[in-house]
């Protein structure tokens, strides 16, 4: 198998494609979102645009953009990709693809969702398709695979205790110290933030497994290799594209950069269709709680749409904060919604291997050197939060 995406006629899709997926069900599904939300329109750059009408139990396409309330404005080949879902709204944020002539990033924020639905049939989450999951469940190794993949299959991760040694785990950390060491804000292989007395950190290492032999190993680790045949796909470790594997590391007071990422997917900023189904395995180096920065899910959000989440938002969800110790590992989808706050305490934040695994046909279609989060280094080579790059 391989990806081939055709460029879609914008015209045909709106008159076409589009008005018959809304009338197979899509549009009921999007409407359910759209109660009291203002219309949004697509605009090409020659002038060609459509607007999307929320009609109670459907949604409209029409002709033109008089009637928009937001008007995103973009090319051909740019709305093409928004449309297979290879850029998301963030995606065409971060490289600077779209401009509003009327309204802002934030109603196509709200919409996106919706148009999911309408474009792919995709349903919105519901929070009680998991009400009967044991949200603070752990599992080991000495648990059956059917054990494993039935509650990620439910959940959207796992939290798998004890399955690297304190010894391994000594020896993964002083390779990560090593690799931060020779760091630089400019290498192109690391992600930095701004703590609030002015001193530059390090708070992301990328493409570890082409500087450091023992971390690619991981790639071959019988139990890393286990766990990722839970997806139910054949998978690849990510050695040299997709950011390879990466450290997170967490620290205290960082005011800006994006260290503490909020609520996101690892497809958000694009490349759905490439990507997923993906699994990300992270190896906990540090203790993980909220002193040290912990890792949230939202239990179920991998199968579906839904809305960013504000902070406070997690308390009426089946959110789940997990609390790790050293030589655990968590495993999610990329598809599932997730958080790594700040840290609460004064630091040390905690530090995670992550050890990404994806589908042989994605690496092909990748390339080496490339990914998605390339877009994220486009404006000035810093990483910024969304909130940096609309200000």
């Amino acid at each position: 198998m391989s990806f081939h995406f055709e460029p879609i006629d914008f015209d045909d899709f709106h008159r076409v494609d589009l008005p018959a997926r809304l009338a197979a069900g899509n549009g009921a599904l999007a409407a359910a979102d759209l109660d009291g939300v203002e219309p949004i329109a697509f605009r090409l750059t020659d002038g060609r645009a459509y607007t999307y009408v929320p009609l109670g139990r459907g949604v409209e396409v029409r002709p033109g953009d008089a009637t928009a309330a937001t008007v995103v404005e973009l090319d051909e080949a740019v709305w093409s990709d928004f449309a297979y879902e290879l850029r998301t709204c963030f995606g065409l944020l971060y490289a600077d693809l779209l401009a509003f002539p009327r309204g802002g990033f934030e109603g196509l924020l709200r919409w996106e969702p919706a148009i999911r639905c309408m474009f792919d049939g995709r349903t919105l989450y519901d929070p009680g398709a998991v009400a009967d999951l044991d949200l603070g469940r752990s599992f080991t190794l000495d648990d059956t695979d059917e054990e494993l993949r039935r509650y990620l299959d439910r959940a959207g991760f796992l939290h798998v205790r004890g399955v690297f040694t304190a010894g391994e785990i000594d020896g993964l950390r002083s390779e990560v110290e090593r690799l931060r060491a020779a760091a630089t804000p400019d290498d192109g292989r690391s992600w930095w933030a701004t703590q609030a007395d002015g001193s530059p950190v390090c708070c992301r290492l990328i493409y570890l497994p082409l500087m450091s032999a023992t971390i690619a190993a991981l790639g071959d680790d019988a139990r890393l290799r286990r766990i990722a045949a839970l997806a139910g796909t054949p998978l690849q470790p990510t050695i040299d594209c997709l950011d390879g594997f990466s450290v997170v590391m967490k620290h205290p007071e960082v005011v800006e950069g994006l260290s503490d990422l909020p609520w996101h997917r690892d497809c958000g900023l694009g490349g759905h269709p490439v990507l997923c189904p993906g699994l990300q395995i992270g190896i906990q180096l540090d203790a993980a709680s909220a002193a040290t920065g912990q890792l949230h899910m939202l239990a179920g959000s991998h199968a579906c749409s839904s809305h960013q989440l504000d902070p406070g938002d997690e308390a009426q969800l089946p959110a789940v904060a997990i609390d790790t110790a050293p030589g655990d590992v968590t495993v999610h989808y990329g598809h599932v919604l997730h958080a790594a706050p700040p840290p609460t305490g004064g630091g040390p934040g905690r530090r995670a291997l992550y050890v990404s695994f994806v589908r042989p046909e994605t690496l092909a279609y990748i390339g080496p050197g490339h990914g998605y989060n390339d877009v994220l280094f486009e404006r000035d080579g810093a990483v910024h939060s969304v909130e940096e790059v609309l200000s």
